[in-house]
């Protein structure tokens, strides 16, 4: 038999990609985190769901339990070759300085707030690939130091109704025009809530602009980074995705590729 050492084993298995969520429980990630186990599953990847509540459990039997706090501890991140910042409620406002004005208080879940923060900070210094999406857009901004409007009408599509689209116009010669291959991009829309340019972290760069909300930013980017993006959109809904979506997944999955084989 064939013994390979640690090295080649890492570079044989799949990848591993962190995907955060409210709840652990199989339940409430098949009702509300299935499009995104379904993408990374899709590209041959390993989903590795991060919850505030439920052990984070890795395909070779390891597990991370959080805390009382919600937190899995940064060491987890070691181990994984990219992170999903998923969608869900509003962050809360006291993590950038604001009192509830527009959040919704229902909707807020301090413990996961915490997991998320926690691991967005240590993903932005190990230069893991990241992807925020829709409040993990926000999130990912908030803990870089920025903000966000709490609320904003006109951008949520009615819950049980048609889905609501709009177009973004990216910037010429950012990485997200390099990877889409087009200047505007129809987007899928189910927020309540939005980053402007005053309230954008320092450390980012806008490169999308809602239509006709010019000032509302639809993704930027960290040319800091070897791959970071956060989208206001949801690009995980496979189902609506045309080929400038699929280039931003197969984008992100060959950056995580290229972290795993770099490190």
């Amino acid at each position: 038999m064939v013994q390979t050492n640690g090295a080649e084993e890492q570079a044989q298995r799949p990848l591993w990609i962190g995907i955060t969520t409210r709840h652990g429980d199989d339940g409430w990630v098949q009702r509300n985190t299935r499009n995104y186990v379904e993408v990374v599953a899709a590209a041959g990847a390993a989903p590795i769901i991060l919850s505030p509540d439920q052990p984070a459990r890795l395909p070779d039997g390891r597990s991370f339990a959080p805390d009382a706090q919600g937190r899995l501890g940064v060491e987890i991140l070691g181990l994984l070759d990219g992170l999903i910042l998923s969608g869900g409620g509003d962050v809360h406002p006291r993590y950038f300085g604001q009192p509830l004005a527009g959040a919704e208080l229902d909707s807020i879940d301090e413990k996961r707030d915490e997991l998320e923060i926690e691991l967005a900070l240590a993903a932005l210094a190990d230069d893991l690939p990241l992807f925020g999406i829709c409040r993990g857009c926000q999130l990912l901004n908030v803990a870089a130091g920025g903000g966000m409007i709490q609320h904003l009408d006109g951008h949520r599509t009615p819950e049980g109704g048609a889905t609501v689209y709009h177009d973004v116009e990216l910037a010429p010669g950012s990485r997200l025009h390099a990877i889409v291959g087009a200047s505007v991009l129809p987007v899928n829309t189910f927020h309540h809530q939005g980053i402007n340019a005053p309230s954008l972290a320092p450390l980012f760069t806008p490169v999308a602009g809602a239509q006709p909300d010019v000032w509302l930013v639809e993704a930027y980017e960290s040319a800091a980074h070897r791959w970071l993006l956060g989208v206001q959109w949801h690009p995980e809904r496979h189902f609506e995705l045309d080929a400038g979506h699929r280039r931003i997944w197969e984008s992100f999955f060959a950056a995580c590729g290229d972290y795993r084989a770099q490190t």
